[in-house]
């Protein structure tokens, strides 16, 4: 019967979750351009109108994914685990979420994709982060080599760590330029 009681507890919180991500893309697609101009580098259909939801989804999301990192790491208490989950599920749907605006945004801009380090570190930081979090899942599961995954799991929750810090640097120093014409 509890089992039943958290899955459904689950099931609703992502749903909650999954709405308010919905509602913030949503709002932020829902922007009219200032420019009606299209064409390569037409930075005011874009970035400059998307970048502070990139910034504010992706900066939740590594305030979340960090606080699981240190539930996980220091705070070892009787719920440490719901806790570490939630707050690793929550932060990566804000990466999710994160991502797909900047794909929007550097859509609108006209820019070609994947043009500069900071969006190739993104994309690769974002899937390494959905692979660290189908290795958390599978810690519970695995019959074989369990330890291998668990150990798997939390070197790779390290590296992403490393790679979103590297990934925000760049993301400053190439939007600085950007914003400051």
């Amino acid at each position: 019967m509890t089992t039943q009681k958290s899955r459904k507890k689950w099931f609703l919180t992502a749903l909650l979750l999954f709405a308010i991500v919905a509602v913030a893309c949503g709002l932020a697609l829902a922007l009219q351009p200032h420019s009606q101009n299209s064409g390569a580098g037409n930075l005011d259909q874009g970035i400059t109108i998307f970048w502070p939801y990139h910034v504010l989804l992706m900066a939740i999301g590594f305030i979340l994914l960090v606080t699981g990192f240190i539930v996980a790491r220091f705070h070892k208490t009787r719920s440490w685990y719901k806790s570490h989950m939630t707050l690793e599920v929550c932060g990566v749907t804000c990466i999710i979420a994160g991502i797909f605006v900047g794909i929007y945004m550097v859509m609108l801009s006209g820019f070609p994709q994947l043009h500069n380090i900071h969006e190739m570190l993104g994309i690769t930081t974002g899937i390494l982060v959905i692979t660290a979090i189908i290795l958390g899942y599978c810690i519970k599961r695995a019959t074989i080599s369990k330890k291998i995954v668990r150990q798997s799991h939390r070197w790779l929750g390290r590296i992403v760590i490393c790679l979103m810090i590297i990934t925000i640097v760049f993301g400053i120093i190439f939007l600085l330029p950007l914003l400051g014409r």
